[in-house]
């Protein structure tokens, strides 16, 4: 009963933990019982990066599901010179809040304050945007791995592993996390059709290793070079069968934003055994302005970024990719459509634009 208990909660937790990484004294958020319904979640940064400026919120939901996105809040900026500037909800990603105008000042002070469309108000402790720790260079390396799938089945998989080499400050008063995002092209299947149509790709950006919190605090070494540094390590799937970026960003974080990131991963590598060491209870940054006892899950961090960035062709991959290609299979003969039958083909083949974080516009730098 007690194992049954814990899985349950560990499934929400991951949940949890998916929609945190989309891309850290307060009141306590103990993590050791199930995750209730209905509980605030804040995810976000201001980044020295412009367009790494992000708020995402939303609700816990009472099922193992990802948290209900919250639409139509206002989210504000503020820094200790008394400027202010307000996130933009992105139409395309309900609850996602964005700020592309504006750049985070090393040494400044920053927080938010958030109003919820039922009037509830919430406000982050503030953050001071720290040195920067700078990202030299990236590369992959393809290693097969052996999983195990539900049903207890082991197969061996090749996966395509990111690694960084960097140069941090020479004191060892620094934090550093590192997150690596993909982007990949995919071309829905072109059907014969008398007009000659083509459907127009489209461009799927997402966390490439969700689960994985990379951190290093300076104290743990004693050098200023990091040298391949694992951050990411990814299946190699049918996203691979068009061009497939790989970016990685490199933030100098605050103590606390370590501190909370370290238990965050502390409870992202629990196994779902009852004799493992409990959850961490999580502390995060965010305080109700008007229920300064309300539990609330999530961050807001100043994080000094720098980022690299690399692409994977299918002809630099060792060995070809045969299962998952959206290539029309069948004739046309004058108006008659041999083989047409949109069953036949993955949804992904069919409406692209329906797959999760999809898009049809094309990043600048793709």
């Amino acid at each position: 009963m007690h194992r049954l208990r814990f899985k349950l909660f560990r499934i929400k937790s991951i949940s949890l933990l998916l929609f945190l990484g989309l891309i850290g004294c307060l009141t306590p958020i103990d993590f050791s019982g199930e995750v209730a319904g209905g509980l605030l979640v804040v995810s976000g940064q201001i980044s020295t990066i412009s367009d790494q400026n992000y708020v995402s919120l939303g609700t816990t939901a009472d099922t193992e599901r990802l948290p209900v996105p919250i639409s139509g809040a206002s989210v504000t900026l503020h820094d200790d010179k008394g400027n202010s500037v307000g996130y933009f909800e992105d139409p395309l990603q309900l609850g996602l809040y964005k700020q592309p105008g504006i750049v985070g000042i090393t040494g400044t002070f920053y927080h938010i304050e958030i109003k919820l469309p039922n009037g509830k108000v919430y406000h982050s402790i503030p953050e001071k945007m720290p040195e920067p720790a700078v990202l030299d260079s990236t590369y992959y390396k393809i290693i097969e791995e052996d999983i195990i799938d539900e049903e207890g089945t082991t197969t061996t998989e090749p996966f395509l592993k990111v690694y960084a080499n960097s140069t941090i400050p020479s004191n060892s008063n620094y934090f550093i996390q590192w997150k690596v995002e993909e982007t990949f092209k995919l071309s829905p299947t072109d059907f014969p059709d008398p007009f000659g149509v083509i459907p127009p790709p489209c461009f799927i950006s997402q966390n490439t290793d969700p689960q994985r919190v990379v951190l290093l605090a300076g104290e743990a070494i004693n050098t200023n070079k990091i040298e391949g540094q694992l951050v990411a390590s990814r299946i190699i799937d049918w996203s691979f069968l068009e061009k497939h970026y790989f970016t990685t960003y490199q933030s100098a974080i605050t103590n606390e934003s370590y501190e909370y990131w370290r238990k965050v991963n502390i409870l992202a590598n629990q196994v779902g055994s009852i004799f493992d060491t409990p959850p961490a209870e999580i502390t995060g940054n965010i305080i109700s302005s008007n229920n300064p006892s309300e539990k609330i899950v999530g961050f807001f961090q100043a994080s000094n970024q720098t980022y690299d960035r690399f692409y994977v062709l299918p002809k630099d991959l060792p060995f070809e990719i045969l299962n998952g290609k959206c290539d029309y299979q069948g004739d046309f003969n004058g108006n008659t459509l041999i083989g047409f039958n949109p069953s036949n083909y993955p949804v992904r083949c069919i409406t692209c634009i329906k797959l999760r974080n999809s898009s049809y516009e094309r990043p600048a730098w793709f």
